[in-house]
């Protein structure tokens, strides 16, 4: 038998794997960043998960490119490669968006506005940090100022600062927060230490009218430490402690406040997640391309507390979460959610909450979208006496924002968004939607269903930081025969 059949396969393996072995090896010989006008270029250097010298590998281009485009201060990201005598030349090019504004805050409706003044850099001298400072005069609560800092970098780590100064009217927010969150996906492990400090009035409302008002004071701090497993399927179990003091009193002429308490609880998580990121216009935006996580997770969680921890009472808890991501077709996205949460102690079961809901936006041709919310949530024996309210704020536009509240609330959202105008500075949309929606007490009263359309424009600005959405909307509350103006912030949901 002849030979030369043998010699031509052993020459055509020997072909091949020379080339699979010229490709592997290619590695990248420079990076350029180009685009940039006002972000430093080191800011961007250190979100790229590649470096000089490094192989090809366009997983790693994606996921940069991905946590680029996290950054308030960053629209579209291109990242690409040319090959040349077996090395690379790496070419990044962002889009930097106005970061810098000073601009006024309108919410609620015509009768109880929330009205203030925003100041911000969400990059503050092209380093990445974030100042954002607030004066507000809420409807309700009066007087608020904020300050807010946020340095993702420290040092020029990993590691991120948080922290906030906020004092008002009616109390105070300070809280400060270290972290080492997980930067890529491959990353194995996340921790953190939280402090806060804060006290606010939390009020309770009886067919739309004021019932109880007390002030809430809470000092708190908490530790978590978070491993991840696996490589297309994440296993993330994680340990965390929480040590709080909590304190209520009245507020004349009202009686009621919840007790004190003082809790020390360590607790377990874990969470099996499968990522899958997609990239899609008109789901929360207007015009720029979101990006989306379509994958699916379950979450566990289970703790305990103790009196001889020095906690006032001793329970566990108990809490699990499956949130389902779905794509039906090419044009819908739909993001499931279903939780329950509950303590045990030596009476039995208590504080339990639930809640199911479904939000799904499908694309009509490739600028107008149809979006749909449902959910309905329950609270049973909760340690405090809690509430939900409906409302224009919380489903029901056609409605005052604390007009209907129990401990059972049904929510259905649906809403037409057609646009108007696009341009490269902004978006022009409108809005026609209907929302339906019911709370009650079911010791009490039956569920009502309660019927709200209405109509409003939306004007969004691509090209400024974090691509917002005001909103403006006009509904009837067909029960109670009377209209209502809103504008706000974002989409409604």
């Amino acid at each position: 038998m002849s030979s030369r059949p043998v010699i031509f396969l052993f020459l055509i393996f020997v072909s091949a794997t020379n080339a699979w072995s010229l490709t592997d090896t290619v590695r990248i010989q420079r990076i350029v960043i180009e685009g940039n006008q006002r972000t430093d270029v080191q800011i961007i250097r250190r979100e790229l998960l590649f470096a000089t010298g490094d192989q090809i590998d366009t997983t790693l281009f994606v996921e940069s490119a991905r946590n680029l485009r996290r950054l308030f201060f960053i629209g579209e990201v291109d990242i690409r490669h040319a090959e040349e005598h077996g090395e690379a030349i790496v070419t990044v090019t962002v889009e930097d968006l106005y970061s810098r504004a000073l601009s006024p805050l309108v919410s609620g409706q015509l009768d109880q506005l929330s009205i203030g003044l925003v100041g911000l850099d969400y990059n503050l001298f092209g380093r990445g940090q974030s100042l954002r400072t607030t004066l507000e005069n809420r409807a309700i609560s009066g007087y608020w100022l904020d300050i807010d800092f946020t340095e993702p970098r420290l040092a020029g780590t990993r590691h991120s600062l948080s922290s906030r100064i906020g004092a008002g009217a009616e109390g105070h927010n300070f809280s400060i927060e270290v972290a080492r969150p997980f930067a890529t996906l491959a990353d194995q492990r996340a921790y953190g230490l939280s402090l806060a400090s804060r006290q606010s009035v939390q009020r309770l409302y009886s067919n739309g009218e004021l019932d109880q008002r007390y002030s809430d004071r809470i000092n708190n701090g908490r530790l978590w430490i978070t491993r991840s497993f696996g490589q297309h399927t994440k296993i993330r179990p994680s340990f965390q402690l929480g040590v709080s003091q909590r304190r209520f009193d009245a507020s004349s002429p009202f009686s009621y406040a919840p007790n004190n308490r003082t809790r020390t609880i360590p607790s377990m998580g874990l969470l099996i997640w499968r990522p899958n990121y997609i990239r899609r216009r008109f789901i929360n935006d207007l015009g720029p391309l979101e990006d989306l996580q379509a994958g699916s997770w379950l979450s566990l969680h289970w703790g305990m507390t103790h009196k001889a921890w020095g906690s006032d009472r001793t329970f566990s808890f108990y809490q699990i979460q499956l949130a389902p991501r779905l794509q039906p077709t090419t044009r819908t996205f739909t993001q499931m959610n279903l939780y329950a949460s509950t303590r045990l102690d030596g009476a039995g079961i208590y504080n339990l909450s639930a809640l199911a809901s479904l939000r799904t936006y499908t694309r009509i041709g490739s600028v107008h979208s149809l979006a749909m919310h449902i959910s309905w949530e329950a609270i049973h024996r909760s340690e405090d006496a809690a509430q939900f309210l409906l409302g224009l704020e919380r489903g029901l536009r056609g409605f005052a924002p604390r007009r209907l509240n129990g401990n059972r609330r049904l929510r259905i959202n649906i809403e037409a968004r057609p646009t108007l105008i696009r341009d490269p500075w902004y978006v022009l949309a409108c809005a026609a939607f209907l929302d339906i929606g019911a709370a009650w007490t079911p010791d009490i009263e039956k569920p009502n269903l309660e019927y709200s359309p209405g109509f409003g424009f939306r004007l969004g600005l691509p090209k400024i930081y974090n691509t917002p959405v005001f909103r403006g909307d006009i509904a009837y509350g067909v029960s109670v025969d009377a209209w209502q103006v809103s504008i706000g912030l974002g989409q409604y949901f």
